[in-house]
């Protein structure tokens, strides 16, 4: 067996693995069994073994009929060089022990079936798996921070106007801010929140930002320890509802009449 046959079966070797490739990945998308599978994994193997096989065969017969490096005298180095050259530099024919030969050809092998088993075949997580699962979970955590609201704060929060929103945030209004406010938002040590007028800014933001930082030189602690974003959402969504209704002894308006600049009308320039 010379070279050019050697070189031929690599060849072939390689265009039967890239082949069988390509038709495992076809068998597994149309049947969804492992039969095909397990078939081309079994052919790969088989010409792997021959490929093996014929190198082995290859470099032992080239051994015999080459005399040892060691039994050769320096002045007789001219037998075992090469038949060619790069920029005066030659190579003597002097290869690689057998046994590391074989080592590398197993690792060529132990690749090939890596590559079956874990990116055909789908028996094992593979890479592609592993990344569903940690984008699944992530994606739970992020819905999990989402529902608890760890994600709002005063720069996002919008203002709630489900029934059931309000219903919480009137609950959590009568528990924590009646003794301040009054059950009815007529407010008695702190201000009135039916009002147009307000001392730290309306809005839902400005109202999130009050109840979660609170107001601790007036007297008003902050909420952030007691209830989560969610939460404070959810009251200071209700305590806009309280806007324009008639409280039973009202307290007299603190502060200045606040207006939305975000959705405030456009001035005309033009006029004069």
């Amino acid at each position: 067996m010379n070279k050019k046959v050697l070189i031929g079966i690599t060849i072939s070797t390689v265009t039967a693995l890239t082949q069988a490739q390509s038709f495992a990945q076809t068998a597994a998308q149309e049947t969804k069994t492992d039969t095909y599978i397990y078939l081309i994994l079994g052919a790969l193997l088989f010409t792997l073994a021959v490929l093996f096989a014929s190198i082995m065969i290859f470099e032992s017969g080239e051994r015999r009929v080459r005399p040892a490096a060691a039994a050769i005298a320096a002045t007789d180095e001219a037998l075992l060089m090469k038949d060619h050259e790069y920029d005066g530099i030659q190579e003597l024919d002097n290869p690689a022990p057998a046994w590391f030969q074989f080592l590398f050809y197993i690792t060529i092998a132990f690749a090939v079936v890596y590559m079956i088993i874990y990116h055909m075949t789908g028996k094992p997580n593979s890479s592609n798996d592993e990344y569903v699962q940690e984008m699944t979970i992530a994606q739970m955590q992020k819905d999990e921070l989402v529902r608890s609201g760890a994600l709002i704060n005063e720069s996002n929060v919008t203002a709630l106007t489900e029934k059931a929103d309000l219903e919480k945030g009137k609950e959590i209004f009568t528990a924590n801010c009646v003794n301040c406010h009054a059950a009815d938002g007529g407010g008695s040590v702190g201000p009135n929140l039916t009002d147009q007028y307000w001392i730290h800014g309306g809005g839902i933001k400005n109202v999130f930002t009050t109840v979660k930082y609170g107001v601790p030189a007036k007297g008003m602690i902050t909420w952030q320890n007691q209830l989560n974003p969610k939460q404070i959402q959810q009251v200071s969504s209700y305590i806009l509802t309280l806007q324009g209704t008639k409280p039973a002894a009202p307290k007299a308006p603190e502060g200045n009449i606040w207006t939305d600049s975000t959705t405030a009308a456009p001035k005309d320039t033009l006029k004069k």
